[in-house]
């Protein structure tokens, strides 16, 4: 399982899975107004991963740019890009490959949305229901504590979601999640860089003409 997917975030059954409180629906919305405001933005981040079947645990941090609905995603591992239509999964050296393939055309694909880092900053009321929790502090920044429950359980890979939004700027600061399979993720997002011009949609398109002699994996055909 790559970086990437630990984005494909879950949580316990809980018996709050049908609560939509208006405080916390109102405060995803705000925070998801807001970020789509932004003509586009950098976030650094650190992620845990914990799999309690073997007891291992990794760490490590990366980097995100977002515009419209347009990512790059980097790690130490491999980049992704996503120019709104492909998705190019560019692995460097010493492997040099990138492979190429598209989103299901179903809008409720949950294997994209859950790769995708925008599903997390654009939370639908269509997929969960939520309940507030409390107001906490978390790495010094006064935040929001919410719980996002499925509304499809039995068809999804995911249980609960918490969150943590900075109650100033509306900011995603933090996530902790378990998938039903017993994994364990945990993600702390910096303040985001807005970003200012917006970046060039070719930034969101792997550049062939960078990279030498990569081999090309397509799978859109």
């Amino acid at each position: 399982m790559t970086i990437l997917n630990s984005l494909l975030f879950s949580f316990l059954l809980c018996t709050y899975s049908q609560v939509d409180d208006p405080r916390s629906k109102k405060i995803i919305d705000d925070m998801t107004a807001r970020f789509k405001s932004y003509s586009s933005v950098s976030l650094d981040f650190s992620i845990s991963i914990e799999n309690l079947q073997n007891g291992s645990e990794t760490n490590q941090a990366g980097k995100v740019w977002v515009k419209s609905d347009k990512y790059k995603l980097e790690v130490p591992d491999y980049v992704i890009y996503f120019d709104g239509t492909k998705i190019y999964q560019y692995m460097p050296l010493p492997i040099n490959e990138v492979i190429i393939t598209k989103p299901d055309a179903d809008e409720d694909d949950e294997d994209f949305q859950l790769l995708n880092p925008q599903t997390y900053f654009n939370l639908s009321s269509k997929n969960f229901k939520s309940n507030f929790v409390r107001e906490s502090t978390h790495s010094s920044r006064e935040v929001y504590e919410i719980d996002l429950y499925p509304i499809h359980l039995n068809t999804t890979k995911y249980s609960r979601i918490r969150i943590m939004v900075d109650r100033s700027t509306l900011q995603l600061v933090y996530i902790k999640a378990i998938m039903k399979n017993g994994i364990h993720y945990t993600l702390n997002f910096k303040p985001y860089s807005i970003l200012q011009p917006a970046l060039r949609d070719s930034f969101f398109v792997f550049n062939r003409n960078e990279h030498p002699n990569v081999e090309v994996i397509d799978l859109t055909f």
